[in-house]
C-alpha cells in the first residue's frame, strides 16, 4: 500500500507540473518506483532528456547523486524543510536531494529549483537562475574554474534568488573570463559573499539578503567589487565589507560595514532586527517597528523577506503541489481526496 501511494502521488504531482509546462517531463525516483521516463539518478534523467525538458526530482530520503549539465534544463525539486511548517505544504515532505551541481557550457538557461544541495552548486555558464533551493556545504560558486574539464566561462547575466545557503557565495572568474550584470536577491546567505580583488565582476546587484548566521557569530564578510549592494542586512559586528568600487545603500550593518549615508544605517543591534520565530528560516523575519522595517529603497523592508520577491518558506518552487492526500482501496477501485495548492 505504501508503494502504491508513493508512486500515485508521484503522477499526480508529475501532472500538476505537466499542467503548466509544455516541455517533456522526465522523472527522478530512487525508492522503488520504476518505469519508462523514471531514473534513478538525476545525470541519468539529464542524459536522456533534450534540449528545454523539464526533470522533476521526487521526495526521496536518498541522495540524486552528482551533475553535470550540459543542456539547457529545468530541474524542480519538493523544496525543504517541511516539517518546520504547519499545516504541512506538501502531502509528502522528504526534500529531493542532490549532491553536487555543476553548470557548464552548454547549459546556458538552465533552472534549477525546490532542492536541497548537500555539497554546492557551481555555476560556470550563463543565464542560470537558482531560485528556492537549500545549500549547504561549500554553497555557490559562480564563474569558478570547473574542478573536473578546468576550463571556466565568461558569466553575462544569471539570477540568484530567495535560496537558504548555509555556505559562502563566491564570484570568482577565471582567467581571462568574467561575471557580470547579475541579480542575487533575497537570500539567506549563513557564509560570506566573496572573490576578491576582481576587475573582471562588474554590475552585479546584491538585493534583500541576510549576510552571516542569526547569532552574528559567523559570516558576513562581502569582498566583492564594481557592486551594487542594497537592503541587505549583516550580522556579524566584525564582519568586514570591502569599499572598493562598490555602491551601498539602505542596507543594515551591525558594525560600521556600510556607513551612515544614503540610507545605511550602521551599529545596529543585532536584537532588534529580527523577530521572536525560531524556525530555521523564519527567524531571520524581521521585528515589525524595528530597524529594518520600512527602511529599505522606497521604504520595502530590508532582508530576505523584504522587496517585491522575499523569500519563500521551505523553497517551494512556483508549480502546483499536492499538500492533502486520502485514500481508501474496495476491491480494485482505489478511491482518492487530493487537496493541492499553487505557489507564487
Amino acid at each position: 500500500m505504501k508503494t502504491l501511494l508513493a508512486s500515485f502521488v508521484s503522477l499526480l504531482l508529475l501532472l500538476t507540473v505537466q499542467a503548466v509546462q509544455a516541455q517533456n517531463i522526465l522523472r527522478c525516483n530512487n525508492v522503488g518506483v520504476t518505469g519508462t521516463g523514471i531514473f534513478a539518478t538525476l545525470q541519468a534523467a539529464h542524459d536522456a532528456a533534450a534540449n528545454g525538458d523539464i526533470i522533476y526530482l521526487e521526495p526521496s530520503s536518498l541522495s540524486y547523486g552528482d551533475l553535470a549539465c550540459v543542456k539547457p534544463l529545468t530541474i524542480i525539486g519538493n523544496g525543504y524543510l517541511h516539517t518546520e511548517r504547519s499545516p504541512l505544504l506538501t502531502a509528502d515532505p522528504r526534500p529531493s536531494v542532490v549532491d553536487v551541481v555543476t553548470f557548464r557550457l552548454g547549459s546556458a538557461g538552465s533552472r534549477i529549483t525546490g532542492v536541497t544541495v548537500n555539497n554546492r552548486i557551481m555555476i560556470n555558464a550563463t543565464n542560470i537562475v537558482v531560485e528556492r533551493n537549500r545549500v549547504a556545504g561549500n554553497g555557490v560558486n559562480i564563474g569558478r574554474d570547473d574542478f573536473v574539464t578546468g576550463t571556466s566561462a565568461v558569466v553575462t547575466s544569471g539570477i540568484i534568488r530567495q535560496n537558504f545557503i548555509d555556505g559562502d557565495l563566491t564570484l570568482r572568474p577565471g582567467g581571462t573570463t568574467s561575471i557580470s550584470n547579475m541579480l542575487v536577491d533575497n537570500n539567506l546567505i549563513s557564509g560570506n559573499i566573496g572573490g576578491g580583488n576582481s576587475p573582471s565582476v562588474n554590475g552585479v546587484l546584491f538585493s534583500n539578503n541576510v549576510i552571516g548566521n542569526r547569532a552574528g557569530s559567523n559570516g558576513g564578510n562581502i569582498d566583492v567589487d564594481n557592486c551594487v549592494l542594497k537592503n541587505n542586512i549583516v550580522t556579524r559586528t566584525t564582519a568586514v565589507v570591502a569599499p572598493r568600487s562598490n555602491a551601498f545603500s539602505n542596507n543594515l550593518g551591525t558594525g560600521t560595514q556600510f556607513g551612515a549615508a544614503s540610507g545605511n544605517q550602521q551599529n545596529v543591534a543585532l536584537t532588534g532586527i529580527f523577530g521572536s520565530a525560531t524556525g530555521t528560516e523564519t527567524q531571520f523575519e524581521i521585528a515589525v517597528g524595528g530597524p529594518a522595517d520600512n527602511t529599505g529603497e522606497s521604504g520595502a523592508d530590508c532582508g530576505a523577506f523584504g522587496g517585491g520577491r522575499p523569500c519563500i518558506l521551505s523553497g517551494m518552487p512556483n508549480v502546483p503541489a499536492i499538500f492533502e492526500y486520502s485514500q481508501t482501496v474496495s476491491g480494485t477501485t482505489l478511491n482518492a481526496t487530493i487537496s493541492t495548492r499553487s505557489n507564487k
